[in-house]
């Protein structure tokens, strides 16, 4: 059977790559091509099929998921596009809904899920639905108490709200800063103090209400 779709994979990560590739490759339905985000070429772009689809990592080491897929349009335009996610980031997910992507594929998700997924976006069909968008929306209705003016962050404590904004976990915080995640997690809780909010997602609307990054 011939392959109809090229899967453009958008990740820093083999073990998404794999287990994807795994999944796929029994579909004969999608032909699963890896790129790190800082290795896009036009060249491999150019070389996919007219039915191409991008799935962008949201977890990508060192690189916007947003940037990437400005990138992945600019070779290849009216390609459709979707996250490639773990957990929630709402900050991220409405920009990505503001810049055309369709959805989210979870990396838990079951075969037949994903693959219903795959179709949808293939049909260029928008996978976001009301309630998660709304539960999104309702993250930047926090008020934010105190503006960036008037809270003295270190240049450690700002570039730990660089990264939270952009929904990593501590764990890979640490990783990308070289510091310990005890670290983090003390950079965190002064960063939460400062600006006068209750988590991580309060703290992100904050940082993106004051435009900080």
């Amino acid at each position: 059977m011939t392959l109809l779709h090229d899967l453009v994979l958008v990740t820093s990560y083999d073990i998404d790559r794999l287990g994807l590739s795994t999944i796929l490759d029994s579909s004969m339905k999608y032909k699963v091509h890896t790129m790190r985000p800082n290795r896009i070429t036009s060249s491999c772009l150019e070389a996919l099929g007219q039915r191409s689809i991008g799935l962008i990592d949201a977890d990508l080491q060192d690189a916007d998921p947003i940037d990437i897929a400005g990138i992945l349009t600019n070779h290849k335009p009216g390609i459709p596009l979707l996250f490639f996610a773990r957990s929630e980031s709402p900050h991220l997910f409405l920009r990505g809904i503001a810049s055309g992507i369709l959805g989210i594929v979870q990396k838990s998700d079951e075969p037949q899920e994903l693959l219903r997924k795959l179709d949808c976006a293939s049909e260029r069909m928008n996978l976001w639905n009301k309630e998660e968008v709304r539960r999104f929306q309702a993250c930047f209705a926090c008020a934010s108490p105190r503006s960036a003016m008037e809270v003295p962050l270190t240049h450690r404590e700002s570039d730990v709200l660089s990264k939270l904004s952009c929904g990593l976990t501590n764990k890979r915080i640490a990783e990308d800063l070289g510091i310990s995640y005890e670290t983090v997690k003390e950079h965190v809780q002064h960063i939460l103090r400062k600006i006068g909010v209750n988590d991580r997602t309060q703290a992100a609307v904050w940082a993106v209400r004051n435009r900080l990054f």
